[in-house]
């Protein structure tokens, strides 16, 4: 849950790259360097729901929310100074869901001591 308040203040937050690190970056490094957060960030996040010890549909459950998450944040960030949503952000955001679901299916494949059930 913390991982989750955290990543979520970031992407609504009027200037999330700390100045000293902004003038460092190019505009495409920049630009890459923040698309491959958001990707990475919500694999990392889905990683996280999806190893919980629950029912499988608790985890199809939360990726779900995780999914409806990076819509609302894109949402959100039309109302912040600085910030605009962006549908390829929420396509990027969907990627990496999709990437954390595919590491953890791909691991219970690997690892046949891990129950199917649960």
């Amino acid at each position: 849950m913390l991982f989750l308040g955290l990543w979520t203040w970031k992407l609504v937050e009027p200037n999330p790259v700390p100045e000293e690190l902004a003038r460092r970056l190019s505009g495409e490094e920049r630009f890459a360097a923040a698309k491959a957060l958001h990707a990475g960030g919500y694999a990392f996040l889905t990683l996280l729901a999806v190893t919980l010890p629950v029912p499988n549909y608790c985890r199809w459950f939360l990726a779900g929310l995780l999914a409806l998450h990076g819509v609302a944040t894109e949402l959100a960030q039309t109302f912040v100074p600085n910030r605009h949503g962006s549908a390829r952000d929420v396509l990027i955001d969907w990627a990496g869901v999709l990437l954390g679901v595919l590491v953890w299916r791909a691991a219970r494949r690997r690892a046949p001591q891990i129950s199917r059930e649960t």
